[in-house]
């Protein structure tokens, strides 16, 4: 919420709202010196090119012991590596008491990278047996560790990334895997409270794409590998953006109220409209190809059925909806996050339709048109403007390749564009009557 955007359109408001005698300035002023506050502007990219460069120096470490493997001594090796974190680790605690917190945040940067190249390096000096899932978990495990014990933001991405590496190095998937299960989850949750402890937009995507590789793993294990491409896919990823909009909406609702936790409010906010956020790509994404999925090759019946009965896919689609019941009931603004809701439930409808009625085309691209307007138009009824901009572009592919399907049939071509100006039209004058009802009930 409280991002750049958000910032620049308090500040208009808030001038048009002194200018009409709603505030007085000296209030007007506080508003804006707190959320400027909580804005936390800075240099963004001094800060892209100084982490850019801990990295390259990472590597330069990494790649000078590897130039020198033979020339070097295995003690000196151990030494140095072992120098190197202690040193970075030292210079961030220095910087920490001098409250030089970015400067902190790039050395414990560093020797997580180093800490984390030094697993490969030992394992080369004393020829331990290849196994990277162990070295993911280790990386990932001494990562979490300087981000909890610095509030290190790129610690925490770092270990993010090392466990979607330990998720994805397990092997094939052959049934339910408890223990390693368990551990991802863990770390998972050790991660994302830290984000919203110390937030950081990377932090928050990166720590949403480990719950993504986290959930296809479990359903790729229930399936024993199997059921896991094209509508089935879609479907298990459909009901995934689904479950994270209804979190998303609820812990907005919760947030914006008083949310009984000591979690800091803004970072939950923060992290609930990433959450939102994260949903309207994986929707719109599933639409999208969904629907050029159909039109290409309708042979995949019975796979999103399927994919129906494995169990983390069902438990998604139960907690998706309990999530959305209780963020319409919880609601200030209850007809926008309705609306928002039935976007969701519309588009994560579109890829199972698709398997129980393969050869309804012309469904699956009325469900599809239907699915991104919606989406576009609780957008912007609800204030969302990354839904509003992504069913904008979910709105321009699926025209463009219903066109393109239709364009060597005139016939089609015009009852294409037919249907689709009848309900841009109406939903058009829609939201104009809707957004003058709500200006009306507001004074």
């Amino acid at each position: 919420m409280f991002d750049a955007s958000y910032r620049r359109r308090i500040e208009q408001d808030l001038e048009s709202w002194v200018g009409k005698g709603w505030i007085s300035s000296d209030n007007a002023g506080r508003i804006i010196a707190d959320v400027r506050a909580r804005t936390q502007q800075k240099a963004r990219f001094p800060a892209i090119l100084a982490t850019v460069g801990v990295l390259c120096l990472a590597l330069a470490v990494a790649a000078f012991v590897a130039a020198n493997w033979d020339a070097i001594p295995r003690a000196a090796k151990l030494i140095g590596i072992l120098a190197a974190i202690a040193g970075a680790n030292g210079l961030a605690a220095f910087a920490w008491s001098r409250g030089r917190t970015f400067i902190a945040d790039l050395a414990t940067l560093f020797a997580v990278l180093v800490f984390i190249a030094g697993l490969a390096l030992v394992g080369q000096i004393y020829h331990l047996p290849q196994d990277w899932p162990a070295g993911a978990a280790l990386a990932a495990l001494g990562a979490l560790a300087a981000a909890w014990l610095t509030g290190s933001r790129g610690a925490a991405i770092a270990a993010a990334a090392a466990s979607i590496s330990y998720v994805l190095a397990r092997g094939d998937p052959a049934g339910f895997a408890p223990l390693p299960s368990f551990f991802s989850l863990a770390l998972l949750a050790a991660i994302a409270v830290h984000t919203i402890l110390h937030p950081s937009r990377l932090g928050r995507w990166v720590t949403l794409l480990l719950v993504y590789a986290i959930y296809l793993r479990l359903v790729a294990e229930a399936g024993y590998g199997e059921l896991i491409f094209n509508e089935g896919l879609l479907v298990a990823v459909a009901a995934l953006g689904t479950a994270m909009t209804g979190l998303g909406l609820w812990l907005a609702a919760k947030g914006e109220g008083a949310l009984p936790t000591r979690l800091p409010r803004d970072g939950i906010l923060l992290f609930a409209h990433s959450l939102i956020d994260a949903g309207a790509t994986a929707l719109i994404g599933t639409v999208t190809i969904n629907l050029i999925a159909v039109t290409l090759d309708g042979d995949d019946k019975g796979v999103a059925g399927a994919v129906l009965a494995l169990w983390p896919v069902s438990v998604m689609i139960l907690l998706a909806a309990g999530l959305l019941f209780a963020a319409i009931s919880n609601a200030a603004n209850r007809n926008g996050v309705l609306f928002v809701a039935g976007a969701a439930v519309l588009s994560l409808a579109a890829p199972i339709l698709s398997d129980f009625l393969a050869e309804a085309v012309i469904l699956h691209a009325a469900v599809a048109l239907a699915a991104v307007i919606a989406v576009s138009s609780a957008g912007a009824y609800a204030g969302l403007s990354y839904w509003t901009l992504a069913g904008h572009i979910g709105t321009a592919v699926v025209a463009l390749w219903l066109l393109n399907e239709t364009i060597g049939s005139l016939i089609g071509q015009s009852l294409f564009f037919l249907v689709a100006g009848l309900v841009l039209i109406a939903v058009a004058f829609w939201s104009a009557r809707r957004m003058r009802s709500t200006r009306g009930e507001g004074g």
